[in-house]
């Protein structure tokens, strides 16, 4: 779907991303839900 070629990752046949230091994410916003920063304070 994102075509990751065009950054220079890609999927091997295990579906494993290459170069392995690549992260992947699917990010799903909830309106009630309550979001923290990474020093514990709310956002």
């Amino acid at each position: 779907l994102l075509r990751p070629e065009r950054i220079g990752v890609k999927l091997s046949e295990e579906f494993q991303l290459h170069p392995e230091q690549s992260t992947d994410a699917i990010v799903v916003h909830h309106p009630e839900a309550t979001y923290f920063n990474a020093g514990g304070g709310r956002a």
